[in-house]
């Protein structure tokens, strides 16, 4: 004979342990001498002096559904309203319908966008800190190659990096000069 014990402290008295049971006595009033069943996913609890399956997701990670933030779920039963085993990706939203994530369009362009404002004030830098230089050694009568031609080459480039608009989520950028 095995005693079958469950926690009788936690509401859904899950299944615990079992150990060898004397023929001759009842059960303790915390188990049962059937054998809890197995099923994956489940997790055996006692109900009424009866096993039953309940829902076991612990130790899997569940999502926000507002925020994204993740959790290990560390409770038996089903997963708890505004959470998901469906993992999150960049730019997507839940979508309450389909029960799924879903692209975010109007995230995933505003980021573009501002990835381009952020290319775009990058090359403007670097165009002003050539030009900076290069007008500088034709100011102070220092050329000593082609400086008067890079300096051109680079004043049509920052007009070509300013004349960019951002606001377009596929742009070939102008060619930096050599």
């Amino acid at each position: 004979m095995i005693n079958y014990y469950y926690d009788n402290t936690n509401k859904l008295k899950p299944y615990t342990h079992q150990l060898d049971a004397n023929a001759d006595t009842l059960p303790p009033d915390n188990a049962l001498r059937t054998p809890p069943p197995e099923k994956h996913g489940f997790w055996p609890c006692c109900k009424n002096g009866e096993w039953v399956l309940i829902e076991n997701n612990r130790g899997q990670t569940a999502y926000n559904i507002e925020t994204k933030s993740s959790v290990e779920i560390d409770y038996l039963g089903p997963i708890r309203d505004g959470f998901t085993l469906l993992e999150p990706f960049e730019f997507c939203m839940w979508d309450k319908k389909t029960k799924n994530w879903v692209l975010d369009e109007s995230k995933k362009n505003t980021a573009i966008i501002q990835k381009n404002e952020s290319i775009k004030n990058l090359l403007l830098a670097t165009s002003n800190e050539k030009i900076a230089i290069l007008q500088d050694i034709i100011d102070l009568d220092m050329c000593e190659s082609n400086e008067d031609e890079q300096l051109k080459q680079w004043k049509k480039y920052r007009i070509l990096v300013i004349r960019v608009d951002t606001n377009q989520l596929d742009i070939e950028w102008p060619k930096q000069p050599e």
